[in-house]
């Protein structure tokens, strides 16, 4: 099955290079692909990658709204361009690789794992890792990045224009049809990232009544580094995987098995 990871990113040019990194690190052994949608006014361009054939990387440079001819006001906009051009029958899978965020290197290998076990629309684990600058924990909440979705569901409901509720659109009917699996025993691979205390990040989440949270995401994402998205060194990501080991709850209070 043919997972697409979409990579929706603006000025961050430091995390998606680790964000590179993190997916060419994926074990996955059926193809998967990485679509950078750059939607920035700042254009980038990919280092040369050599990649096994089973493993692809498509960037994409665009910043103007299909639907109104103008900027970008909104995440669901951008995810609307992007999901409009999705061929479901090329990849039927979708998960969402947020460039702030972390992934363990099983993370692909597992969500397809669970939705062909549970055959469900939908799959994630129940826990994932919450990374902050007091350390790593497992918690539970929607974390979308962590979802596993058939690529048709997403295109029928699409995203909200209400930036910080932009997946809502497309969770809710999951939730409400009973298409999503919610596993307690599924083994946690993302770690949702408030943790990068070396680089500010802003985070639309941590500011979602904001009217003004999208354009303040705008100003504050303004790292276009040397506009050459190059992969971090594999050995600058394994502190983060070495960092799950030292998860600080037990892993036998959540009666689930956590990766070695």
């Amino acid at each position: 099955m043919h997972v697409l990871a979409i990579c929706a990113t603006c000025g961050r040019h430091s995390l998606l290079e680790r964000s590179l990194r993190l997916f060419l690190e994926q074990d996955y052994v059926g193809e998967h692909t990485l679509l950078i949608y750059n939607n920035s006014a700042v254009p980038q361009r990919l280092a040369p990658l050599q990649l096994p054939d089973n493993k692809h990387v498509m960037l994409i440079n665009n910043n103007i709204n299909s639907l109104t001819g103008l900027q970008y006001s909104s995440l669901g906009a951008i995810y609307n361009d992007i999901i409009k051009n999705v061929d479901p029958t090329i990849y039927p899978i979708i998960t969402h690789w947020d460039d702030d965020d972390l992934f363990l290197p099983s993370h692909i290998t597992q969500g397809v794992w669970g939705l062909m076990k549970w055959g469900t629309l939908a799959y994630k684990p129940k826990y994932s890792y919450y990374r902050s600058a007091e350390g790593i924990v497992l918690s539970e909440n929607t974390l979308e990045p962590s979802i596993f979705v058939d690529t048709n569901h997403i295109k029928k409901y699409g995203y909200s224009l209400e930036t910080t509720e932009q997946h809502l659109q497309w969770v809710n009917p999951l939730k409400k049809e009973g298409e999503i699996t919610v596993d307690r025993e599924g083994i946690p691979t993302l770690i949702y990232n408030w943790g990068d205390v070396e680089r500010f990040t802003f985070k639309t989440s941590g500011d979602f009544r904001n009217p003004e949270n999208f354009n303040n995401y705008r100003t504050h994402s303004v790292d276009h580094g040397d506009y050459v998205v190059t992969p971090w060194n594999k050995e600058e990501v394994e502190i983060y995987y070495n960092q799950v080991k030292n998860v600080k709850k037990n892993s036998k209070e959540y009666g689930l098995k956590l990766p070695k």
